[in-house]
């Protein structure tokens, strides 16, 4: 599994400056690998939060695909639509308000 992800992190930074070979465009490859550094940390850090709740785990990694294929989107068609980077968002804050309101059950 973690080749898998090594690989699509290579094949993601490789699209991205295939991009740029071809265009030239400086502005969109940078804001396309800082889209692409947080689709990462919000990965990381909602499959942390998330793990407990398995529906939500499951939600937040299908909004993960969103927002990777809204980077797609961006790097190929320059059309930023900028909902589908809020949903990884929205299940954390999902995961904190649960958390908030119920515990975390791993108290005493």
């Amino acid at each position: 599994m973690a080749g898998k992800i090594f690989l699509l992190i290579l094949f993601t930074l490789a699209i991205i400056g295939f991009e740029w070979l071809k265009r030239k465009e400086t502005k969109k490859s940078i804001i396309s690998v800082a889209i692409f550094i947080y689709i990462i940390s919000a990965g990381y850090s909602g499959a942390i939060l998330t793990r407990p709740i398995a529906p939500l785990f499951i939600i937040h990694l299908i909004s993960l695909t969103v927002a990777y294929i809204g980077l797609m989107i961006y790097t190929f068609k320059n059309r930023f639509i900028w909902y589908l980077f809020i949903t990884p968002l929205l299940t954390i804050a999902l995961a904190f308000a649960l958390n908030f309101l119920e515990g975390s059950r791993y108290e005493k």
